[in-house]
Formats: C-alpha cells, sequence, structure tokens
C-alpha cells in the first residue's frame, strides 16, 4: 500500500541553487552598478566643485578689485582738491604724518604713505619714525611718478604682512610733472578673508611668496597650521601662477575633511606674482548624499534577499508517494 508523504525542504533544497545564482547574480550586477555610480558620482562631483571654483575666484577677483577702485577714485579725487594737496608737499614731515594718519582714518584704510617728487618716503602711518628711503625703484610709485595711477601688492617683508594698495600722482593738472605720491592700502587679513568667505561661500587662504617664491599664509578662514603645511607642499604648483591663463588646482586634508582648492595670483604693478588666494570647497560635502543613498540601498538588498529566503521556506510543501513495507500493494486493474 503506498502512502503519500508532504515534505517541507524537498522542494527548497531543489530550488536552492538557483535560489543562491539568482541571489549572486543581483548581487553583481548591483555592485557593478555602485561602482559605475560611485565613479559618475566622482566624476560629476568634482566638475561640479571645479565650475563652481572658477566662478567664485571670478567674484573673489571682483570683491578685490572693486575695493580698490573705491580706494582709487576717493583718492583720487582727494588728490584733486588743492588745499589737502598742499598738506601733503608743502609742510614738515611731521605734518605730513598728521595729514596721513587723519586721511587714513578718513579713508578706512590700513595705512598712507606720501613721497616726494624723486620717489622718497616722506611719511608713512604705519611705521611713522621712517624717512626719506627710497621706493621709486617698485613698480608702484615707479608708475605714479610717471604720472600713472597704478595699483597693486605691498608686500611688508618684517611684519609678513599683504597689502592691496593705490598709487595716486599728486600733481596740479594732468599736464604736470607729479610733485610726489599718495598711497592708500588695505591690508589683506583675516577680516578680509571672512568677508569673502560670507560673499562666497567658501573658504579662502591668502599668502604671500617670499624671495625663494616660498608661500607663508597672511589671511585665512582655515587653521592656519594645517593650511600653511599644504601650501608649502605644494610650492611647486604654485609657481604655475606666473602664467596669465594658470588655474592652479590644489587638495588638502584640513580636520579630517578632503578639500579640493584652486588658486589665483595677487600681481604686481609691474605684472609679478607676489602672492595669491586659494579658494577650497568640500569634496565630502559634495558626495554626502550618495553614501547614504549606497547604505540605504544595501540595506534594502539585505532585507530583499532575507524576506525571500523566508517565503521560501515557507511554500507550499510537495507531496511524495512511498510504499508501506508489509502491506499488499493496490495496482490498478488488479483482482481481488
Amino acid at each position: 500500500m503506498r502512502f503519500t508523504v508532504w515534505t517541507a525542504g524537498a522542494s527548497w533544497r531543489a530550488g536552492a541553487p538557483f535560489f543562491v545564482a539568482a541571489t549572486l547574480l543581483v548581487v553583481v550586477v548591483l555592485g557593478l552598478t555602485f561602482g559605475l555610480t560611485s565613479f559618475q558620482a566622482h566624476r560629476t562631483a568634482d566638475a561640479s566643485i571645479r565650475r563652481g571654483l572658477l566662478e567664485r575666484r571670478r567674484g573673489v577677483e571682483s570683491f578685490l578689485a572693486g575695493r580698490t577702485r573705491a580706494f582709487a577714485g576717493i583718492s583720487r579725487m582727494s588728490a584733486q582738491v588743492p588745499q589737502f594737496r598742499e598738506r601733503l608737499l608743502q609742510r614738515s614731515r611731521g605734518d605730513v604724518l598728521d595729514q596721513a594718519e587723519a586721511y587714513r582714518h578718513l579713508l578706512g584704510a590700513s595705512w598712507v604713505l606720501v613721497t616726494n617728487e624723486r620717489g622718497l618716503l616722506v611719511a608713512r602711518t604705519d611705521y611713522p619714525a621712517e624717512f626719506d628711503l627710497d621706493l621709486s625703484r617698485g613698480a608702484l610709485i615707479a608708475r605714479a611718478l610717471s604720472g600713472e595711477q597704478a595699483d597693486g601688492p605691498w608686500l611688508d617683508d618684517g611684519a609678513q604682512r599683504l597689502s592691496l594698495a593705490v598709487a595716486i600722482p599728486l600733481r596740479a593738472s594732468p599736464d604736470e610733472t607729479p610733485q610726489g605720491v599718495l598711497v592708500t592700502a588695505y591690508e589683506v587679513g583675516d577680516t578680509l578673508a571672512q568677508e569673502i568667505k560670507q560673499a562666497t561661500g567658501s573658504d579662502v587662504v591668502f599668502f604671500a611668496l617670499d624671495t625663494l617664491d616660498r608661500p607663508h599664509v597672511v589671511a585665512s578662514t582655515l587653521p592656519r597650521e594645517e593650511v600653511g603645511a599644504v601650501l608649502a607642499a605644494d610650492t611647486a604648483a604654485l609657481r604655475r601662477l606666473q602664467p596669465d591663463s594658470a588655474a592652479v588646482e590644489l587638495s588638502a586634508q584640513v580636520a579630517g575633511d578632503h578639500l579640493v582648492g584652486l588658486a589665483g595670483p595677487i600681481r604686481s604693478a609691474g605684472g609679478s606674482v607676489y602672492g595669491g588666494f586659494v579658494l577650497y570647497c568640500s569634496r565630502d560635502a559634495e558626495l554626502a548624499m550618495f553614501p547614504a543613498l549606497r547604505r540605504s540601498t544595501v540595506v534594502a538588498l539585505a532585507l530583499g534577499i532575507g524576506l525571500a529566503l523566508a517565503l521560501a521556506r515557507r511554500q507550499p510543501r510537495s507531496p511524495r508517494t512511498t510504499d508501506s513495507p508489509g502491506l499488499p500493494s493496490s495496482h490498478p486493474g488488479a483482482g481481488p
């Protein structure tokens, strides 16, 4: 006699290899998809960061140029006032220093200096004890003595300060030979860096170059020690700022964050690079959404596989017919 026995694991064992193969195939396909997606996401993020930094670099250049134009416009108008000009040219050095200091406060400048017609220093507000220094060999003063308005960086090696200065010829009319030069400047410091960060949304680092073209940080919205070491390591890259079309890209690890930077030069009135600035953007922040998406997808895949396994083990049982020993079997068509 035959008995029908329902087995729970027979169909599972029969289908298990196919299920495992299908699961592995899904995992492989998802792995390849994640790899390609990750590669494309990184390329897209890098391109987006590069475009953003280029736009922000132009913004920084416009910001600095706008402030320089404002200083130049006010100084040019002031130099056209006879009483102001005479106070800078025809009085004693002490009187010139007092007038220069009053003008510095009025303009909101970091410092002001005045030279005579030969380019010799008459007075300088941040170094009041200095005078008679020959400044005529610098491009900024030399151009102003030739009758042209000039602007550019002014590097103070002793104090390791970088300023952006405007030089205005002191003369009664455009046809006359300059009787002296008025220089007004604003310092490139941390306050300026913070203003630029608020305007652009990016961290910025200003640096000056020494006589060996080594950079040192003069202003920064990032920790100076860490970013200073990064710039020192990228000295060779920063030398590429000399060409007009240079777009020097840098990278840094600051406080565990991967930053991508784009450098811009600060040129003297003669065209030489005295320093520059670097705008930094967080690459990790740009890619922040992709790891979260990857984690959620992996969790969903694991839950899907677990659910499939549970459903496979709970599928309907398969019947199996067996003969019982010791009892006669019954066949269709057999007689009594």
